[in-house]
């Protein structure tokens, strides 16, 4: 079952309200102050970013993640990461990372996990280059096997989950009360957010929100 665009939420990525879409179609009303545009992110998407301001790409090389997940109607949520070193063609000889990020939900829990996509997809990992083998331990990936997920954003739970888990270890959390993505409500999404979830962006794993 899929979520028309239309009647789908969307949230303000900077303050993470929530806005509704019609099957007819409506104008809303964005903040937009001067020192930043408005910006919406359509519910089913998680956004991984750098959080962190440095003088230019190459020094993020190592900074930790952030995957902001915006739940739609239906509890789901996916996104994608590629990264390689920007400067070689080594990507051409499988040195890349490029990973799938899922959220799942059933009544008792919302499962969001990492898996890698490049050994599935070898057809399509390289703009006009099959690979014919994919090492997900390649030397780039090997490089940034110490790069973290420092942070898991959830907008639009309904419920505060009882805990948080990674495996059989329990997880730091907060959580704000406000709208969910199922429902009609409009104003601000309730968020949780996993502090240091001991996850890495080259590695498979599954935090489990329990509800």
């Amino acid at each position: 079952m899929q979520v028309s665009d239309s009647v789908q939420v969307y949230y303000d990525y900077y303050t993470g309200h929530a806005y509704r879409g019609s099957p007819k179609g409506k104008s809303i009303t964005v903040p937009a102050p001067l020192e930043r545009g408005p910006l919406l992110i359509r519910g089913g998407s998680i956004i991984p970013s750098r959080e962190r301001a440095r003088r230019s790409s190459a020094l993020m090389k190592r900074d930790p993640f952030t995957l902001k997940v915006a739940l739609n109607q239906l509890g789901g949520a996916s996104g994608e990461l590629y990264l390689d070193d920007g400067e070689s063609y080594d990507h051409r000889e499988g040195n890349f990372i490029w990973r799938k990020f899922v959220a799942e939900s059933t009544k008792k829990t919302v499962k969001i996990s990492s898996k890698d996509l490049a050994s599935k997809n070898p057809d399509r990992a390289v703009d006009g280059v099959e690979l014919a083998t994919y090492n997900g331990d390649n030397t780039f990936a090997d490089s940034l096997g110490g790069v973290r997920v420092e942070r898991i954003i959830v907008l639009g739970l309904k419920n505060k989950p009882s805990k948080v888990t990674l495996g059989h270890m329990d997880l730091e959390f907060t959580f704000e009360d406000g709208v969910a993505a199922v429902g009609k409500k409009e104003g601000l999404a309730s968020k949780l957010t996993v502090k240091n979830p001991v996850v890495f962006v080259a590695s498979d794993w599954t935090v489990v929100l329990e509800l």
